[in-house]
């Protein structure tokens, strides 16, 4: 499978607050600034995204690879899906992380059932990114990007 940059979807709301590891995203438009990610409808966030209207995706940094896991329901029981100090809101109130190489702040405007997955059509209504190296995942690792020499 080929590397994709490893990110946490995150909502909050009225239907709760909830985070998915994902590597379905992508950009659809600069004008207005839209993201497309892809959800399994078999876990909460899909239908909290849905209900909450809103959505994060917080593209982490190769120092959030705990975080990666716990999102992705593996590890302790006890650190899965938990949101500790390092996350804050943006203008949705949806968690982003301090640590993420990029957040992007979402309102959600389209629903796409297609087979297994939800696709949601995100407006970015706030954007942040830092200087640190992007997470990846790619034959069932973590890893991140290394360039070739020129």
């Amino acid at each position: 499978e080929p590397a994709g940059a490893v990110a946490v979807v995150t909502t909050n709301g009225t239907a709760g607050r909830f985070g998915q590891t994902v590597t379905a995203l992508m950009s659809v438009s600069a004008d207005p600034p839209t993201l497309a990610i892809g959800l399994f409808r078999g876990v909460p966030v899909a239908d909290a995204v849905r209900t909450n209207r809103c959505f994060a995706v917080n593209v982490l940094s190769v120092e959030d690879r705990s975080v990666a896991q716990a999102f992705a329901g593996q590890g302790a029981v006890s650190t899965r899906y938990t949101f500790d100090d390092a996350w804050t809101s943006l203008r949705t109130g949806s968690p982003v992380r301090t640590s993420a190489s990029a957040t992007f702040d979402c309102h959600a405007e389209q629903f796409l059932v297609a087979g297994s997955h939800l696709l949601i059509l995100g407006r970015v209504v706030e954007a942040a990114s830092a200087a640190v190296d992007g997470l990846t995942y790619a034959d069932r690792s973590y890893g991140h990007h290394v360039p070739l020499p020129q």
